[in-house]
């Protein structure tokens, strides 16, 4: 506990100098700060992500082989399993790893102090663009956010056409559903989180 008050504290004061610095804006302060901790976790998080792309390929590539197994074990539920938990350990396919999971944790971590931090510095408010109060909900913001999500999702690399629709719009509407009553501050900082998976998306688009 100790250890998280003193990590959110600092991300608080670093909150505080940047809205100094940005003349007493705090939107401009949450989008730089969401910037720096997404661009510091970036190599974590492309790792991460070329492992599930490459995961990806790879059951891609076993559908034949697997379809196969169920067609003769589909008596044998048991001996199934067996068969194909052999194949996706002879072809390296797994469901996590040591890395992966430290991985996500340290997002998790980090991603939770910054919205901590940043609830913290929105107890006076203050105004962004067109929205009057950080500290209140904003529906043109959430909107976009929405917006935002749906592109990501559709810049997924090897994103199966079956599925476009169903990967791009449940993330979109899950995303307005939980952001419409929160604080605009801390919407503004998933927005801008957001806004880096399209980009991160991006990047391993291009280099497939």
């Amino acid at each position: 506990m100790l250890a998280w008050n003193v990590f959110v504290g600092f991300l608080s004061v670093a909150l505080a100098i940047l809205t100094t610095a940005y003349g007493g804006n705090p939107g401009f302060a949450i989008i730089t700060l969401s910037l720096l901790t997404r661009i510091l976790l970036l190599p974590v998080t492309l790792r991460l992500a070329r492992q599930a792309q490459m995961q990806q390929e790879t059951l891609r590539n076993l559908e034949v082989e697997l379809k196969r197994l169920k067609i003769k074990y589909k008596y044998s539920p048991n001996l199934l399993f067996s068969k194909i938990s052999e194949l996706y350990r002879r072809r390296g396919v797994k469901s996590s790893d040591g890395a992966s999971l430290l991985g996500v944790a340290a997002q998790l971590v980090v991603g939770a102090g910054v919205y901590s931090a940043i609830k913290r510095g929105l107890a006076s408010g203050g105004r962004f663009l067109w929205i009057p109060n950080l500290a209140q909900p904003d529906p043109i913001l959430v909107v976009a956010t929405g917006l935002l999500t749906a592109i990501a999702s559709l810049l997924a690399p090897h994103l199966p056409n079956q599925s476009r629709v169903g990967v791009t719009l449940l993330p979109t509407v899950l995303t307005m559903l939980l952001a419409w009553r929160l604080a605009s501050g801390a919407v503004l900082y998933w927005a801008t989180s957001t806004a880096m998976n399209g980009f991160q998306n991006l990047l391993l688009r291009r280099s497939r």
